[in-house]
């Protein structure tokens, strides 16, 4: 499971849980997040719980005749990745340069680019959800030096190039075999 909290406005925060089993609440993590339960021990609830499956999905062809896909219709990634919106406007660019242009074809190969970083991260984070030793591991070493993290998320939403993502990935990999 994973809970992600974000800040909605001065009175209001977001509290989100994911996790693989479909009958867990946020009552059920409280237990291994008592420093977060502490917190929203007290809150007021504005809303009821709600749900939903999330999946990651690829499609083969996202226009035919005048009719183009974007954004969730056109694949999507795990919800894991807090990449959607990000992943929308960059899809949106790609295809207003395609448009202008014509060809249809590059915003195609421009939208398979952009997701592929997105599933990637997916299936990482998916895996590291899985094992647990390794992701506390990870945890220590991003701990321990907060900007690789930094790096790492700025590799994310498309900020740093693959040279820098690849000396990240080196000194993440150094720190991780030494923990």
């Amino acid at each position: 499971m994973q809970v992600y909290v974000t800040p909605l406005g001065e009175e209001e925060t977001c509290v989100a849980l994911i996790s693989d089993n479909p009958r867990m609440r946020l009552e059920d993590a409280w237990s291994e997040l008592p420093e977060l339960a502490a917190r929203v021990r007290d809150a007021d609830p504005r809303g009821a719980d709600r749900g939903g499956v999330t999946v990651s999905r690829r499609l083969s062809r996202l226009y035919r005749g005048n009719v183009i896909l974007t954004g969730d219709a056109s694949g999507s990634v795990d919800a894991i990745t807090g990449e959607g919106l990000c992943l929308s406007f960059r899809q949106a660019i790609a295809l207003a340069e395609s448009l202008a242009s014509g060809r249809l074809n590059v915003f195609q190969a421009a939208h398979r680019s952009l997701l592929k970083e997105a599933h990637a991260m997916s299936r990482l984070l998916a895996w590291l959800g899985r094992h647990g030793n390794v992701r506390r591991r990870a945890l220590q070493v991003l701990s321990r030096d907060p900007g690789l993290f930094t790096r790492f998320l700025a590799k994310h939403v498309g900020q740093s190039s693959a040279i820098e993502f690849a000396a990240t990935g080196l000194s993440f990999g150094r720190q991780f075999l030494s923990a």
